[in-house]
């Protein structure tokens, strides 16, 4: 469970000033603000979701905030005691999601509603039109890449193309998501702003300092993320395989497709040499311990593990898929695809789904002179994430969205 939301209220700059009398009156009530995610199962949007909330109600005096989660499934993360933490019980589904989410928001009146992750999303536009109740969502994926892998992938572009047009605000973790949106999603540009994902480097650096809980090799990258076809672990796999480097291969992270990574390392003749540790509590003590960290993802929204490992000085081998990675170790977002390994301002970048890039770059980073010179750079690049800004974006945009409250009624509200 997470203990570092306890954050301090001068330090970010979000304690409360002279009342927020552009919002409240006199006689005005606490905002309400409820969050709103599929799971606090492992993942960078629930840890994210987690330490939002968990500084809004700590820094926020006169703010009332809540978490809901709309499945039932065991917390790997857990928010601060300031914050109310309400289970729903969809399992899964968008329609059981947006029945359960309309029934507590006619119960809770909420003055504004948070939601991250797409079927939240959906569900908490839909549900927020019918209670006319403002709502700012934050996209976590890029949506055409994310959703192209979806079975049914369809309905669910069309689900974002009828409802994100009518969100208040939605908040992008990445410039490439935030492109994808108003080109393909019919999002207008003034509802969008774009927030990088919050980097606690002291927190990150002090895990790293303690002792690992389960045993390494003494010699290993490390890649991580959940076991899922868009992760790209077979192709990591064959390159590894290919690579022919000394250090063994961990990987952070549980799901669906083990047994048959498990089965690709017997056929390689590599499952001696490849570790699958699951989900780590704490993933920065074994990160520090590796010689480079590598993504062979096919999409991502914005990379929380490789900033984290940037924080830590690990050098970074990464696919340039959509969105994140390039712009992250090029520094600036709308750079074309990379066709060839590159050589980035902070890491290495390579097509996705281009094992003999992969390859190439494994070996490539393996060698001490790159490994030294892309941890300086990774260490460096780190710094432009910082907590704090980050943060106070959030707090500007929820602030700024909040209906003007007075006398315990909502002034936007019909009357």
């Amino acid at each position: 469970m997470l203990s570092f939301l306890q954050v301090s209220r001068t330090k970010l700059g979000l304690a409360r000033r002279g009342g927020h009398a552009s919002l409240m009156t006199n006689e005005a009530r606490a905002p309400r603000i409820l969050f709103v995610i599929n799971s606090l199962e492992g993942g960078g949007a629930e840890r994210v979701i987690c330490l939002v909330a968990s500084v809004l109600a700590e820094a926020e005096t006169n703010w009332r905030v809540s978490l809901v989660t709309l499945d039932q499934t065991p917390d790997s993360y857990s928010p601060s005691e300031c914050v109310s933490r309400i289970r729903l019980n969809a399992r899964g589904s968008l329609l059981r999601s947006m029945t359960a989410l309309h029934r507590l928001l006619r119960r809770e009146n909420p003055d504004i509603v948070v939601s991250f992750l797409t079927r939240s999303n959906c569900a908490a536009i839909a549900c927020s039109r019918m209670a006319r109740i403002p709502c700012i969502v934050s996209e976590r994926v890029h949506t055409t890449s994310h959703l192209s892998s979806a079975h049914d992938w369809r309905l669910k572009k069309t689900l974002v193309r009828l409802l994100y047009p009518s969100a208040d605000r939605i908040i992008a973790v990445s410039h490439g998501i935030k492109n994808d949106l108003i080109e393909n999603y019919g999002v207008a540009a003034s509802k969008l702003t774009t927030i990088y994902n919050p980097v606690d480097t002291g927190r990150i650096e002090d895990a790293a300092r303690t002792s690992p809980s389960v045993d390494l090799p003494p010699d290993f990258i490390v890649a991580v993320g959940r076991l899922v076809p868009n992760k790209n672990f077979t192709m990591l796999l064959r390159s590894y395989a290919a690579a022919g480097i000394s250090s063994s291969l961990v990987i952070l992270g549980e799901g669906a497709e083990r047994s048959s990574l498990q089965a690709l390392a017997r056929e390689l003749g590599i499952s001696d040499r490849i570790h699958l540790l699951g989900f780590a509590a704490n993933p920065h003590a074994i990160m520090a311990r590796a010689r480079f960290y590598v993504s062979a993802s096919n999409a991502e929204g914005f990379p929380n593990a490789m900033i984290e490992a940037m924080c830590i000085g690990l050098p970074i081998v990464s696919t340039d898929c959509d969105s994140g990675p390039s712009e992250i170790l090029q520094g600036a977002a709308g750079e074309p695809k990379v066709t060839a390994l590159t050589m980035a301002k902070s890491g290495i970048l390579v097509p996705t789904n281009n094992e003999h890039a992969m390859t190439a770059a494994l070996r490539m980073m393996s060698e001490a002179p790159n490994r030294k010179y892309f941890a300086t750079a990774a260490r460096k690049r780190a710094l432009d994430f910082s907590l704090d800004r980050t943060l106070a974006e959030y707090r500007s945009v929820i602030g700024t969205s909040l209906p003007s409250l007075t006398s315990g009624r909502r002034l936007n509200a019909p009357a």
